[in-house]
């Protein structure tokens, strides 16, 4: 018994991403800032290219980054992914190995033909929290420990469309509803001292809003021979609300880690909560030979100094500009698996190779401080490609791919006793593109 091949892809995908729904995303101690560190909205292949969606325009994929993308759909395309990292976090006196695995994305997008549109749906991470931060001290010979844990993040359901309103114009809007829980602890120790008093602040906070982007692409006809396309998203500014939980209070440790309470100071259960993050905006501009090879480069801009967090102030977050390069390249982008000649070399020829590079300045600062991130990616699409008979006898093919896409990514600094975080991203994104709600005709 032949099983199918997709059918196999997709099953596997599935297994891996509810296995890395139960993973951290992140271990970054600079996710402990803001509403922790902003999940990149792209799919694997936008990812390889520089993390670059914003001028993404395809007959088989889409970008929720820019919804204008929308308006290029021919074909129904589902897109799911997973990500693993491997790193290390440095500082000037010590290092330690890290590893984290998570879900990526999972979205469907439609055509709508008649109407040059297009309509997705997805589920993807909007925010990851994962850091434990421990500082040890000697107080007068008492050893103090203070620990600072968070974990959790937040999420986001997009429901996006697009649509072409003139020969060389397309606009798309997506909404996104926002919900999640961040997780903190702050606890003050005396491990071992029956004779201290040890603290403890505990914080669960729930939280859920709605945000807009807004698109736009100016591009070339399809049938031109060289394709340009300009994209610029603005993204509205966002009130999250929602509640919060918090247990305060005081214990003695006669063991490590066994807590005696001994004082409750605080404990609230849906308290009031609110948070405001801000506007940004992005633009790019790819020029290329449609899919056989592609140069892309992109800028944008977030407004952090307009956040605020729920005690109301702004934490200290500043604007941040971020910079990106990629370029893609695939000689033959449709493979037909039907021809035996030379199909090893055929399919070499099929397979898209990007690069690319990006740059942030960073939105968070310490002891004055930018903590900048840098990013080179390297990636791979590779082709399987579904033959179909159209209802007037003319024969087409669809092309899907799988995309690894490896990124080595630098956060931060080793100045002025700062962590440097250096790791290895890797992530498998499907992009699967078929000719689904097809209107058949009988006679």
């Amino acid at each position: 018994m032949r099983l199918n091949f997709r059918l196999i892809t997709l099953t596997l995908f599935i297994l891996s991403i509810t296995s890395a729904f139960g993973q951290q995303n992140t271990r970054s101690p600079y996710s402990l800032f803001g509403v922790g560190l902003m999940h990149y909205d792209g799919f694997a292949d936008n990812a390889a290219n520089g993390r670059n969606g914003y001028s993404y325009r395809y007959q088989s994929n889409y970008s929720f980054a820019n919804p204008a993308s929308l308006s290029a759909l021919k074909y129904s395309a589902f897109n799911v992914s997973a990500t693993m990292d491997l790193g290390k976090l440095k500082t000037n006196t010590f290092n330690q190995d890290f590893s984290n695995a998570g879900f990526n994305y999972i979205a469907l997008a439609v055509p709508l033909k008649k109407w040059k549109s297009g309509l997705a749906f997805g589920l993807l991470p909007y925010s990851d929290v994962g850091y434990n931060i421990i500082n040890v001290k000697d107080s007068g010979g008492v050893s103090v420990r203070n620990e600072f844990e968070g974990s959790g993040g937040l999420s986001k359901m997009n429901i996006g469309i697009g649509t072409q309103v003139w020969k060389h114009l397309s606009l798309g809007v997506n909404y996104s509803h926002i919900f999640g829980q961040l997780n903190e602890t702050q606890r003050r120790r005396y491990p071992g001292n029956r004779f201290m008093t040890s603290y403890a602040d505990n914080n669960d906070i729930f939280l859920k809003g709605s945000h807009f982007d807004l698109g736009l692409q100016l591009h070339s006809a399809p049938e031109s021979k060289l394709s340009h396309v300009l994209g610029l998203v603005f993204s509205s500014p966002t009130k999250l609300k929602g509640e919060r939980d918090r247990f305060t209070y005081t214990y003695t440790e006669i063991f490590v880690g066994d807590e005696f309470l001994k004082d409750t100071l605080i404990n609230t259960v849906g308290q009031s909560a609110k948070v405001s993050l801000p506007q940004s905006f992005n633009v790019s501009y790819t020029i290329g030979d449609h899919e056989k090879w592609q140069a892309t480069a992109g800028y944008g801009k977030t407004m952090w100094s307009k956040y605020s967090n729920i005690f109301g102030d702004n934490g200290g977050l500043l604007d941040d500009q971020n910079y990106s390069l990629g370029f893609f390249i695939c000689p033959t982008p449709e493979f037909d698996g039907s021809i035996k000649a030379n199909k090893f070399g055929r399919y070499f020829k099929s397979i898209r190779y990007s690069a690319g590079f990006h740059h942030n300045d960073g939105y968070i600062s310490a002891y004055n401080t930018k903590i900048a991130e840098n990013g080179l990616s390297i990636g791979f699409g590779f082709p399987f490609t579904k033959s179909y008979k159209g209802i007037d006898g003319t024969k087409f093919k669809v092309t899907s791919r799988i995309f690894l896409t490896g990124e080595f990514i630098r956060r931060g600094t080793l100045s002025n006793n700062l962590i440097q975080e250096d790791f290895f991203k890797l992530t498998l994104g499907l992009n699967l593109a078929d000719d689904w709600f097809k209107k058949r005709l009988f006679n």
